[in-house]
């Protein structure tokens, strides 16, 4: 195996790689790169067996081959040759042992080992594809992902849901206190049933590609791939089945409170310092068109209050508590000049949406109950 090779654009290839090398792994083999070189292409490929990175690199290629080499050092290695006369790297493998050069006198030498101990990338061929560009994954990761569970006891929350229907991709979360859901207008995405995909996956394919990348999404039974430009990610889905999030959402409300949305963030702020620790909990009460706002910790003996106007639609004084930094996250994520809360009762869901044309996502919110005095 032997390419010549521009250094800044091997390191680019293993720093993108690198995300998917484990920390810490029991086999061996995970702890590196495989490097396989066919004509003028060399592909980088790493895992962790949960998600797996192939990133592809033009060189100038003189003989085909492949070698595992433990993938830090290499990187630790590219990354040190700061000398900005350093333009190119050779790169040559021999019995596994791979020697890199980048001037006369300079070069590095580290042992590999056979490829084909390398697990292989999963085969996605069979199954749905479709295409989108980045900025709508990164729209629909964006109002999702804060929702998804750490819950290692509920697996099938672990991960964003998304399915194809009535000519919209749409994609939720929910960790069963708080819900996102958002959806892009989609004919062209085919999905024979919905999917949970691991947040980490979509994460690094946002991470790695190009911000004006068009992303071909390929899902089989078992696995994601993501595929731009020159990088494929692949993952294993979540398990299911997803929890049958519509039937927690509610169609009809009895009270609506529509609120200046930067404003509502300050007021928490100035109030949440005050909250339990562990709950975080703020109450909202709401009389006519005015909300106040409040928080104390009997704990430490300490309460504050705040209000704000709003536009009341519902009978009554009316009191809901909430984690005010669960509410404090959705209120940034809505990012319109108002938002609408939409309620019940003091126990059941609120929805929160943002007031405007062409914004596709809302949240849900569980209150918590409060504790009268």
């Amino acid at each position: 195996m032997k390419f010549q090779v521009q250094k800044s654009a091997l390191q680019s290839a293993l720093l993108t790689a690198i995300c998917a090398v484990p920390n810490k792994s029991t086999l061996q083999i995970l702890n590196n790169f495989a490097l396989r070189l066919e004509g003028n292409s060399l592909e980088i490929n790493a895992t962790d067996f949960d998600w797996g990175i192939r990133v592809k690199v033009e060189v100038q290629g003189e003989t085909d081959g492949a070698v595992v080499l433990n993938a830090h050092k290499l990187l630790e290695l590219i990354k040190s040759l700061v000398d900005p006369k350093i333009k190119d790297i050779s790169f040559e493998v021999v019995n596994y042992l791979a020697t890199i050069r980048w001037s006369e006198r300079g070069k590095a030498s580290i042992t590999g080992f056979d490829a084909s101990d390398f697990p292989p990338f999963p085969d996605v061929s069979e199954g749905d594809s479709f295409q989108l560009a980045k900025s709508e994954l990164e729209f629909l990761a964006g109002k999702t992902i804060f929702a998804v569970s750490n819950d290692i006891t509920r697996k099938n929350l672990n991960g964003v849901y998304l399915e194809a229907k009535n000519g919209k991709l749409l994609m939720v979360a929910t960790d069963g206190h708080r819900l996102g859901q958002a959806f892009i207008e989609q004919e062209n995405a085919k999905l024979s049933k919905g999917v949970i995909l691991p947040s980490k996956a979509i994460q690094n394919a946002l991470r790695s590609m190009e911000s004006d990348a068009t992303i071909e999404m390929h899902i089989s039974d078992t696995h994601v791939l993501f595929a731009s430009e020159g990088i494929q990610i692949i993952s294993k889905l979540v398990e299911g089945p997803y929890p049958k999030y519509e039937a927690v959402i509610p169609q009809k409300f009895e009270r609506s409170i529509q609120v200046n949305r930067e404003d509502f963030l300050n007021k928490i702020s100035s109030v949440i310092s005050m909250a339990n620790a562990r709950t975080r909990q703020i109450r909202l009460q709401i009389d006519g068109n005015q909300m106040e706002l409040s928080a104390n910790d009997p704990n430490v003996g300490g309460d504050s209050t705040e209000a704000i106007s709003v536009t009341h639609q519902g009978e009554g004084v009316f009191s809901i508590g909430f984690n005010g930094q669960y509410l404090a996250e959705i209120l940034k994520l809505s990012q319109s000049d108002e938002v609408l809360l939409k309620m019940n009762n003091p126990t059941g869901a609120c929805i929160i949406e943002p007031v405007g044309n062409g914004l596709d996502f809302m949240f849900l919110l569980m209150p918590l109950r409060l504790v009268e005095e």
